[in-house]
């Protein structure tokens, strides 16, 4: 099994190397066996990285042999000719180590300001996805669509790894997920869907994937937070990070059964932290979170999970994860010398 992760971003304001800290825990990573690094995206959030090739194109320069990717890049916000060149720039520099993991994202104000349509956001991430295949593959190629049309040219530099760099299409609703299965390389289970929900995406995923012949490949997201004291992680973690993961959570709640929590909430019933993270979260000391993940694995057959460790916190402050540097450093180190080792 392959574990990737997120890297938070972490800032000092005014110092010389800003993102230091986020830079080094990319490295810790690299350390600790995981396969890949990703940075997420959004506009006009402090907490958010607003220009995450830019930043992995750093992160590449620091590391040697962990990948780099986005989680995810807001792809239908943006000219899709323009990330060719910077993902295919970035995989020059990393000799061939980016991924880049695209979604739609759910705030029509990013859409507005970059002169796209949010109601049209399903059809240019299809045209985005066609374009980034085509000039990634071809030289000397064109094209005519209904939002975006160039004449004959070659995209330089031309990406490292063939056929291009793998794209990773995250998105819940039926039609995302057959869009993941016929141009993307790997589907993402979102970081808050419930076992239920993943399933109904993976009876749509395979069998559009075997109804073209390609790989039925994805990656299991997941928010974590592991501790060596699986009691203090229950009673002094869980019930803040739960919490902040809500009143984020509300912001982009699109399934029935998130809606149905969110209903039971505001309808007054008591849900324990414990309950909502049930099968949405890793969470624990190593034993649990290696069980979690066994079951997962039995259930589902993942053979990539990505963990987000106190990630997915509102991003209207500085910092959208819970826990600073010294507890973000320590899950990674953990969780590379007691979880990873038991999937080798």
């Amino acid at each position: 099994m392959k574990f990737s992760l997120s890297l938070p971003l972490l800032k000092e304001e005014g110092a010389a190397d800003p993102y230091r800290q986020t830079f080094e825990l990319a490295c810790i990573a690299e350390e600790a066996g995981f396969d890949t690094a990703t940075i997420g995206h959004h506009h006009f959030m402090p907490g958010n990285m607003s220009d995450p090739l830019t930043f992995l194109a750093a992160v590449a320069a620091r590391t040697s042999t962990i990948r780099v990717g986005t989680g995810i890049f807001q792809l239908p916000i943006h000219n899709p000719v323009r990330v060719a060149e910077q993902v295919a720039t970035i995989d020059q520099l990393s000799g061939g180590r980016i991924s880049l993991g695209v979604g739609m994202g759910w705030w029509p104000l990013e859409y507005q300001v970059h002169g796209s349509k949010f109601s049209q956001r399903g059809a240019r991430m299809e045209e985005a996805l066609t374009i980034l295949r085509l000039v990634w593959e071809n030289e000397t190629t064109s094209f005519e669509g209904r939002f975006w049309s160039f004449p004959e040219l070659t995209v330089h530099p031309r990406p490292v790894q063939q056929p291009h760099p793998p794209l990773w299409v995250a998105g819940v609703a039926p039609a995302a997920v057959d869009r993941a299965a016929r141009l993307g390389d790997e589907w993402i289970w979102g970081p808050v869907q419930s076992l239920a929900a993943g399933l109904r995406c993976l009876e749509i995923y395979d069998p559009a994937c075997a109804a073209i012949g390609r790989p039925a490949d994805w990656i299991l997201r997941r928010y974590a937070w592991i501790g060596e004291d699986d009691e203090q992680v229950r009673t002094e973690v869980l019930p803040t990070y739960v919490d902040g993961l809500m009143k984020h959570w509300r912001e982009s709640a699109e399934e029935a059964e998130e809606l149905e929590l969110f209903a039971r909430l505001d309808a007054g019933e008591t849900i324990s932290a414990e309950d909502i993270a049930a099968d949405r979260l890793l969470w624990g000391a190593p034993d649990r979170v290696i069980r979690q993940l066994r079951e997962y694995e039995r259930l589902t057959g993942c053979t990539h999970v990505h963990a987000a460790f106190g990630a997915g916190l509102p991003a209207d402050s500085g910092q959208a994860s819970l826990g600073g540097f010294d507890d973000i450093a320590a899950m990674i180190r953990l969780f590379g010398r007691e979880v990873i080792p038991a999937f080798a």
